[in-house]
């Protein structure tokens, strides 16, 4: 298994990156100006004219660029950005925290759109170098990345595309919150669910409540045992005290799970109601959270 600092980047990896939401206004002025925003470090950022090369250092911000048809302009992302399947063919400019700032200044881009998780030094470090970046904050709600796809819509240029997936994803989650309370009151208590972060000798991690994780679960009529929690660690004595109903893991990590001592003594194991799920559907926040709330409320309703 994993070491535990490995562990901790992996959690700040997924589960920081990136939601997305910005406070941002279209505002274009007397002389033309193509967009004026406030971003997630409270700085005024002017754009005279649309990007027309831009990098992400957000996974999320990425997917979301392809689903506004704004992929031609991607000209760098990070290395944590591997989807869609077309994200292979860009240019990789290094991690969250090692990002090489050098080849970024290189690629000589328009604009850099980056989540609040990028240390603000390293941000000051491109914008010496005279590189536009803009902070998209990052939010814990799936409401906050429906926000940001609305912002990266007027980035793109493409706010009817933008405007349009808003208004449908807003009607799903809408479905889905009036659906989870339809549940709840119908069930009584609420049918427990696990999202494994990681687990094994180096210690259990799973979402705290404060998280996008657990507003999936939510959406999807159950209840995450991680809602008390404050951080991603998770003992094993209160893992077993709450004994879930139901337990997903990442897919890659399934077939191992069900087979280690003593999560194979849960009840969910016992029973077999643990389920492999994609981790890109639950790790990052995009659009893509709507499929794993559909996966999870498909196996947990009765």
């Amino acid at each position: 298994m994993l070491c535990k600092a490995t562990i901790c980047l992996r959690a700040l990896v997924y589960f920081y990156f990136i939601s997305l939401c910005g406070s941002c206004l279209h505002l274009p002025d007397a002389a033309g100006s193509f967009l004026c925003l406030t971003d997630s470090y409270d700085r005024e950022i002017k754009l005279d004219q649309a990007p027309e090369k831009i990098i992400s250092l957000s996974p999320g911000i990425t997917e979301m660029m392809f689903l506004l048809h704004g992929e031609d302009k991607l000209i760098g992302i990070s290395d944590y950005c591997n989807f869609p399947e077309g994200t292979q063919y860009i240019e990789k400019v290094g991690g969250l925290q090692n990002i090489n700032i050098e080849k970024i200044v290189s690629l000589r881009p328009d604009v850099v759109l980056i989540g609040s998780i990028i240390p603000k030094n390293e941000v000051e470090k491109l914008e010496k170098s005279g590189v536009t970046v803009i902070a998209i904050k990052e939010e814990e709600k799936l409401e906050g990345m429906l926000e940001a796809l609305a912002v990266l819509g007027k980035i793109v240029d493409n706010s009817v595309l933008a405007d349009s997936l808003v208004r449908v994803y807003s009607e799903k989650l809408e479905g889905y919150n009036l659906t989870a309370k339809g549940a709840k009151e119908a069930q009584g208590a609420q049918r427990s669910v696990y999202y494994v972060v990681s687990f094994g000798a180096a210690g259990d991690f799973t979402a705290p409540g404060n998280t996008h994780i657990s507003e999936i679960i939510r959406l999807a009529g159950g209840r995450n045992i991680g809602d008390s929690l404050s951080a991603w660690n998770i003992s094993r004595e209160y893992l077993f005290a709450q004994n879930p109903d139901f337990i997903f893991v990442r897919t890659e990590d399934w077939a191992h799970f069900v087979k280690t001592y003593p999560y194979t003594l849960l009840r969910a194991v016992k029973e077999n109601r643990v389920y492999p799920i994609e981790s890109g559907w639950v790790d990052v926040v995009s659009p893509r959270n709507f499929l794993a709330v559909e996966e999870i409320k498909g196996k947990i309703t009765p």
